[in-house]
């Protein structure tokens, strides 16, 4: 089994997400964005629409912050991602059961097809071959920036977490296991993230995700 390498504390993450050009912060407004989405949902709409809306905002969100910072859309196989410009590594939004839990490993909410697969497997070999030249006491010190990524997002009332991980692959239609995992927002977080006041809040990112009430 493939050690995972889990970033919990804050520190620990920011770090971490320097070689992916974003911040902490910066993803927690991709995550307002996505509770924000879910909460538009009405008695009227079909029973689906909030995990529908998370993953159109999500997607949009992840997108624009990214494409900031120089990265392109990418969508083969009708996998809506982004791409960095240069290097084979790309992310991709996902709604998951449940995120930053060290005792938990996200599960798609949908699911994950046989394209995803496909894409994994083929991102993911290159990690691998590195991995076992390493030697066994180094694995857990390397770092990986490439690969297929997923910003997984999970939403229950007030328990709201989110991570930025590296699965190893797609086993029975889900996340086999992870690589990597980048805490976000974990734990009981979420409450004092959402209710800061505008002057309690760092200084805004370079996008203000916002979804418009109806």
């Amino acid at each position: 089994m493939i050690p995972v390498r889990i970033y919990h504390e804050t520190h620990e993450a920011d770090a971490r997400l320097v070689a992916f050009g974003v911040t902490r912060p910066e993803l927690i407004e991709v995550v307002k964005g996505v509770v924000g989405a879910r909460a538009d949902a009405v008695e009227n709409d079909p029973v689906t629409a909030e995990g529908q809306f998370a993953y159109i905002f999500g997607t949009r969100f992840v997108r624009a912050l990214f494409r900031t910072k120089g990265w392109n859309l990418h969508r083969k196989d009708n996998i809506e991602a982004v791409c960095h410009p240069e290097r084979e590594l790309r992310v991709i939004y996902q709604s998951v059961d449940l995120a930053a839990s060290k005792h938990h490993r996200p599960q798609a909410v949908s699911g994950k097809g046989s394209a995803a697969d496909r894409q994994i497997s083929a991102a993911q070999g290159d990690l691998f071959a590195k991995m076992e030249a390493e030697a066994p006491h180094a694995v857990r010190t390397v770092k990986f920036d490439t690969g297929i990524w997923y910003f997984c997002v999970s939403v229950d009332g007030d328990n709201v977490r989110a991570e930025l991980s590296l699965p190893t692959g797609v086993e029975g239609g889900n996340f086999q296991g992870f690589i990597e995992r980048i805490f976000i927002v974990k734990d009981d977080e979420w409450p004092g993230i959402a209710g800061k006041r505008d002057d309690d809040e760092l200084p805004p990112a370079e996008f203000e995700p916002e979804v418009s009430r109806k």
